[in-house]
């Protein structure tokens, strides 16, 4: 049985419907920053011919430009693939007649397109290199302008300060900053391809498991042992998605069962993300022999309590070896808190999908965005941390993304901001 025919079959054993939505694979703190930070740039209008005789000006100039600095921007540009705005503010070429609009009604459309085919502009560095008059006075000293009878026209742009990490993002930066230089690749997080791949290998399952998840956190809400909030394990590391543990949230049960005032946080160590891991530990022993009730800690709440739980933590369908839950998936109602979402990193998934995001408490997102009602993304406040794929720091390179759900009446909607998950 194919993977897609067995998520199918596991919801329609239960009568459960899969989420109709789509994923959106999470930017990492760097790609963030990577799209927010600009610098202003000089600019220089040069003759088309003499541009490399510029750049060896410029290089003389500044002996401690790093030019790797901004190999993501084109360095000489003809005017044609200027961006609009600036096509605007740059034209027309600085040897025609200057004035306004009506002095220039008289130059011929055709006679402009060729003087502009004359001509190139010229990325010179960041402002902060060098002053204007300093930068003035080193292109007068050399040709071609030490001969031309008018000074060199020195302009400013603002530009990207990192490269871009998608075809897309630079395609949009092209249009509203200056033309850049893609390399089909993506410095500050996972590669384009491998998002891509992971993507289209979860797109189909996820709505399944999500629902899945959010059963789990339905069944135990109506018991009044915690909030609507559930999770799914998933393993598909030979082809085919087996579910290794559901578990909803049970902050609100004491550890002898009983129901708790429902008042602050509740009991932090038995969010679903550390139950459903916790049953993964336990399971593992059971396949290997062990006893499981080694691990037994009513704080933890990592026994099965709901039908749904005990159906899939009695499978044995979980190899023995390998560390917790390495290269397993997990599928959560909601973005986990930092503490949850430091268990699932330290866990080893491989990969993790949530329903919703939590701004305020979550720990994954890293462009402190929020769901709006009709499903887009907003800018907000939040905590930013991206918890996930840093490989320079622990090995951290688990993948995330969040689900834009197509039910704007989705009953997760109705966990508050500023509950930890």
């Amino acid at each position: 049985m194919s993977t897609p025919e067995v998520a199918a079959s596991s919801l329609e054993q239960l009568g459960l419907v899969a989420r109709r939505g789509q994923l959106q694979p999470l930017k990492t703190k760097d790609e963030v920053r990577a799209a927010l930070e600009t610098y202003s740039a000089y600019v220089v209008e040069v003759p088309a011919k003499h541009a490399n005789a510029v750049k060896d000006v410029i290089q003389d100039a500044l002996p401690d430009l790093r030019t790797s600095d901004f190999g993501h921007l084109r360095r000489v540009v003809q005017f044609k693939f200027l961006p609009p705005h600036l096509q605007k503010t740059f034209h027309p070429p600085s040897r025609l007649p200057r004035g306004d609009e009506d002095e220039h009604s008289d130059v011929p459309e055709d006679a402009l397109a060729e003087e502009l085919d004359t001509v190139r502009f010229f990325l010179v560095s960041p402002t902060r290199y060098i002053q204007p008059a300093d930068l003035l006075l080193a292109l007068r000293k050399k040709p071609p302008f030490d001969i031309l009878p008018t000074a060199p026209r020195i302009l400013y742009v603002t530009v990207p300060a990192l490269a871009p990490t998608s075809a897309e993002q630079a395609a949009k930066w092209t249009i509203d900053y200056w033309p850049i230089a893609y390399k089909n690749t993506n410095p500050y997080g996972p590669h384009p391809s491998l998002v891509l791949r992971n993507t289209a290998d979860l797109s189909y399952e996820a709505g399944h498991w999500l629902a899945l998840a959010r059963e789990a956190g339905r069944q135990i809400s109506d018991l009044q042992l915690g909030e609507n909030i559930g999770c799914v394990i998933v393993d598909k590391t030979k082809g085919v998605s087996n579910i290794i543990a559901v578990a909803g949230d049970c902050r609100w049960r004491s550890p002898v069962g009983a129901t708790t005032p429902q008042q602050g946080q509740g009991n932090v160590m038995a969010h679903a993300v550390e139950r459903a891991i916790a049953m993964v530990a336990k399971k593992r022993l059971r396949v290997a022999n062990a006893n499981p009730d080694l691990l037994d800690r009513p704080l933890f709440c990592d026994s099965p309590f709901t039908d749904l739980e005990k159906r899939f933590f009695a499978m044995d369908n979980l190899e023995p070896h390998g560390y917790l839950c390495v290269d397993l998936d997990i599928f959560i109602t909601h973005e986990p808190c930092v503490m949850c979402s430091m268990a699932i990193l330290h866990s080893r998934f491989r990969r993790c999908v949530f329903g919703r995001r939590v701004p305020l408490t979550g720990g994954l997102a890293a462009d402190e965005a929020v769901k709006k009602g009709d499903g887009s993304i907003g800018a907000g406040n939040g905590l930013g941390h991206g918890i996930f794929w840093r490989p320079s720091e622990l090995n951290w390179k688990f993948l995330a993304w969040d689900w834009v759900d197509e039910d704007e009446n989705d009953t997760v909607l109705s966990i508050k901001d500023t509950l930890h998950i």
